[in-house]
């Protein structure tokens, strides 16, 4: 796992996803930065959440975004979140003998409703029904997730839980830290959460 930095989480929610972040870029026992983005919105209504080498991100996600728009030209609509994931999932896999060293989560909201997407740097692309983590400490993130996550939870209790599984990260793991990012995709698009709202999300 070495040069992933921090860690991302994503989850289901009744009617859209919730994405959340820390802001905490490392080199090895070095605090790069304390404000590093790793929630993007890639169109109105798909987002991701990256975590893995500042670089590497990066690109990734401007190349999504650039294949999304090229399609939103072609086809005069959004591209469908599926359709995206396994876009990306083949440029992971075309890059397997030079990897990027990232790991990134996929949420998005099409035709078929809230989707959430697991994509690795050798190509591998997992649908998760509930939710999902990536990065240096995602096992306490998954730990915080499995105990409190329910079925059909709304926005405000799943944004809440996204928030709290960072929070714990930060907590335990020294590659995660500084602030919580936390973002939403519904039906209305993406948007992300003011630090007022995470800060009482916290307390």
């Amino acid at each position: 796992m070495q040069g992933f930095e921090g860690t991302v989480v994503g989850l289901k929610y009744n009617g859209g996803l919730a994405l959340a972040s820390d802001s905490r870029a490392t080199a090895r026992y070095l605090v790069r930065s304390k404000k590093v983005q790793k929630i993007f919105k890639i169109q109105d209504n798909i987002g991701v959440a990256v975590s893995g080498l500042t670089g590497d991100a990066q690109r990734l996600v401007d190349m999504m975004t650039s294949e999304s728009n090229l399609y939103k030209i072609r086809e005069e609509k959004s591209i469908p979140p599926k359709s995206l994931a396994r876009l990306t999932a083949n440029i992971f896999h075309s890059q397997r003998m030079f990897p990027y060293i990232a790991s990134l989560i996929l949420a998005g909201v099409g035709e078929e409703g809230p989707k959430l997407y697991f994509l690795d740097p050798a190509g591998g692309q997992l649908e998760e029904e509930r939710f999902a983590s990536a990065g240096t400490g995602s096992s306490v993130a998954y730990g915080v997730l499995e105990q409190n996550y329910e079925e059909n939870m709304n926005s405000k209790d799943a944004l809440k839980l996204a928030a709290q599984s960072i929070q714990q990260a930060i907590e335990r793991d020294a590659a995660t830290g500084d602030s919580v990012v936390v973002a939403k995709v519904n039906g209305e698009g993406f948007e992300e959460v003011s630090e007022d709202k995470v800060k009482k999300f916290l307390k």
